[in-house]
């Protein structure tokens, strides 16, 4: 597994690791002093690690108790479970993310990149479930090449007002308002991120994977006139990775069988 510490489009560090295991930093800057660096990554990737370990324990738990077990007699009782089954798409290999990394330019997150190694290509998830990461562009028409590398444009809320006449009937038809519409749902408000679930009525999940708040889970809701907005922790109040998103995913389900 590789971890890539990026800065500006160029790549402080390249650290090499296998479960709890470091066994390869190289750095691109010459002279990088980094003190206790060893220590640090240790902590850090065991710490990842381990979480996933209780990711996958929860998720086991999970899946016996939606559905009815080994038989699935019983409905599905989480919201979009029924769709994904708990089921996971085969995992990628490391070659396979580098590659599709290289192609756009970009670095995607450790926490994301891990799991698409250990766990699963997509599936099982929030909502209808994961898309496997070449549906990143699901339903987009995307044709610049930059779009991931390019910075997400938001760091806090975004949701222009409209100003327009709702009470009158034809305000749709007006040039302001179609001028407004193209403005609203271009792709320039989503660059530097991937669609990474469906929630249901054109409500997207994105993964921010470029810019300052890279890492984190936003939620493209514009279709339903409320703009793009971080996900919030239900327990903290904070902003989520996705990790933090999928293990509260995984938290609330299991409530639901308390």
């Amino acid at each position: 597994m590789q971890i890539h510490v990026v800065r500006a489009g160029q790549t402080l560090l390249s650290i090499s690791y296998n479960f709890n295991k470091i066994f390869s930093i190289s750095s691109g800057l010459d002279g990088i002093l980094i003190p206790n660096l060893h220590k640090a990554l240790y902590v850090t990737t065991s710490y990842l690690i381990m979480t996933f370990y209780d990711l996958k324990e929860k998720h086991g738990k999970l899946k016996k108790l939606d559905g009815g077990a080994l038989f699935k007699t019983a409905p599905y009782n989480i919201f979009g479970s029924d769709t994904h089954r708990y089921k996971f798409n085969p995992c990628l290999t490391e070659d396979t993310i580098q590659s599709f990394e290289k192609s756009y330019s970009f670095i995607l997150p450790a926490d994301y990149k891990y799991f698409l190694t250990q766990i699963g290509n997509g599936g099982s998830g929030p909502a209808y479930g994961l898309f496997p990461l070449a549906d990143w562009d699901f339903e987009l028409d995307i044709n610049d090449h930059n779009f991931l590398s390019t910075d997400f444009p938001h760091l806090d809320k975004w949701n222009p007002v409209q100003d327009f006449d709702t009470e009158d009937e034809d305000y749709t038809e007006t040039d302001d308002f179609k001028k407004w519409e193209e403005n609203y749902f271009s792709n320039r408000h989503v660059t530097g991120s991937l669609r990474i679930c469906h929630y249901g009525c054109a409500i997207y999940y994105l993964l921010v994977v470029t810019g300052k708040n890279a890492g984190q889970i936003w939620v493209d809701d514009r279709a339903n006139d409320c703009g793009i907005y971080p996900a919030i922790s239900k327990s903290t109040g904070r902003r989520l990775t996705f990790l933090e998103w999928y293990n509260e995913w995984l938290t609330d389900s299991l409530k639901h069988f308390a």
